[in-house]
């Protein structure tokens, strides 16, 4: 394993492609964070800083929208992933998950929702890929702006299923 502060995927000894085994990362990342672990050295910073570095490049690769953009930034592609999308299809159907999710009351539609989502993000993660690797580098961006958004769209869902789980049912205490 490589210390390329640069290279996230040489980190962690992984290959640079946006199909990653997420095992052999967990691996990497915890053989990393105990070589480097700030109790293993006196008082020098280094291991504080790598143990940072390790920490948000797993971060990094562990989620597709970010891999990609980092993915991109190797090939020395410049992207904001926060630009506005252009594809009013794209957005329409996203509105309406928005709208099904503030509808949503119960576990199994907001199950059935993620699964949707879900499926939706492997197609573009799919797309991603055939983009990066022909290097057609303005499709690549854009599949990575819609995973950013799915993945948003995502962490909303396992949010409100946290919470419906949370909350308790007023039929229990009648």
């Amino acid at each position: 394993m490589s210390l390329n502060k640069n290279n996230f995927f040489e980190l962690f000894g992984l290959p640079v492609s946006f199909e990653i085994d997420k095992n052999t990362l967990k691996k990497s990342l915890l053989a990393l964070q105990k070589q480097y672990h700030p109790d293993q050295a006196s008082s020098d910073t280094i291991p504080t800083q790598m143990a940072s570095l390790i920490n948000h490049a797993f971060d990094t690769l562990n989620r597709d929208d970010t891999r990609a953009s980092h993915l991109l930034s190797l090939a020395g592609v410049t992207c904001d992933l926060n630009a506005s999308i252009n594809d009013w299809d794209f957005l329409d159907e996203m509105l309406e998950y928005r709208m099904a999710l503030d509808d949503a009351n119960n576990s199994e539609d907001l199950n059935q929702i993620l699964a949707d989502i879900n499926a939706k993000k492997s197609a573009f993660n799919a797309k991603f890929s055939s983009s990066y690797h022909s290097q057609d580098w303005q499709k690549a961006i854009s599949h990575a702006q819609k995973i950013q958004f799915l993945e948003k769209l995502t962490i909303d869902v396992e949010h409100k299923l946290t919470e419906n789980l949370n909350t308790p049912d007023d039929d229990l205490y009648v």
